[in-house]
């Protein structure tokens, strides 16, 4: 759910002068109200919920579906505040676990494609990577351009390079070579976007993006796929958890759709680690039965 122009400056403006702590209690509260509120929403989390925790009663899920709302809430505080945050304070917020991958894969010198899912604060983690010193590029979904100026504000905030999803391939490319981190939200499809396949996710089918596979053979970069979430030992507040590369062996469809399905198993053991933390409110199964 992506708020209007409107209120994300609000929002951004608010975070500058209100204390982060006070701000999150007061985001959970909001999030309990949504919970209330969005009915429709509501019921497309507890189908979510029936794939990512199936373990789960009927009471846990509700539970779950809560927490979903109040975590993204407050994971949004963060985010708004991000265009007034010290570079050190951002730091401050993540434990990395898997860095060396990043470096590694960056040694050769063709860039790397970074997929996440809509998990966790992963756009806070992005704007992490480019405070560190990394050079990232994210790839912004076609919308509105108020919007897309209003997002631009707090994405850019650290340095990151924004590409426009819908006439930014040839950018995007470029920026790979020159050894870009190219960060990619990959589980779910944009729109009626004829680049996703049918896969086995969560124990249904969902289409997902084949854009990061493409990206990796048409380059040879490597895929990384790292996950954000709240850090069970709370302090740092936020943990990112990154991913051995996955490298493309040839430029055909058989091991794009490989690539894909390998992709899709990583995304899955995160987003069943952190079912409370899967920001995904769109009905987009295929099937819920085994594929």
């Amino acid at each position: 759910m992506i708020p209007s122009a409107s209120v994300i400056r609000i929002a951004t403006r608010l975070m500058r002068y209100t204390p982060a702590p006070m701000a999150r209690t007061v985001a959970v509260g909001a999030g309990w109200v949504a919970w209330a509120a969005l009915a429709r929403r509501r019921r497309i989390l507890h189908v979510n919920l029936e794939h990512s925790a199936p373990d789960r009663t009927s009471g846990e899920r509700r539970r779950l579906v809560r927490r979903t709302f109040s975590n993204m809430a407050a994971t949004a505080v963060d985010q708004f505040r991000l265009p007034s945050l010290a570079p050190e304070r951002l730091l401050e917020l993540f434990e990395v676990r898997g860095l060396e991958h990043v470096d590694t894969a960056l040694q050769a010198g063709r860039g790397l494609v970074m997929v996440t899912g809509h998990l966790g604060p992963y756009e806070l983690a992005a704007a992490w990577m480019a405070a560190r010193g990394y050079k990232v590029a994210g790839m912004m979904e076609d919308l509105s351009p108020d919007l897309l100026e209003a997002l631009a504000t707090y994405r850019s905030a650290t340095g990151m390079v924004l590409v426009n999803m819908k006439d930014g391939l040839r950018a995007a490319y470029r920026l790979l070579n020159e050894g870009y981190m190219l960060c990619l939200v990959a589980d779910r499809t944009i729109g009626e976007s004829r680049g996703a396949i049918e896969v086995p996710f969560l124990g249904g089918v969902r289409r997902l993006p084949i854009g990061p596979a493409v990206f990796a053979q048409g380059t040879g970069a490597p895929i990384i796929t790292g996950f954000a979430s709240l850090n069970p030992a709370r302090r740092p507040r936020y943990l990112v958890e990154l991913d051995a590369p996955i490298f493309a062996a040839g430029r055909d469809a058989a091991e794009r759709d490989r690539l894909v399905r390998h992709i899709a198993g990583r995304m899955e053991a995160a987003i069943r680690r952190h079912p409370d933390e899967w920001y995904v409110f769109q009905p987009e199964w295929i099937s819920r039965g085994a594929a």
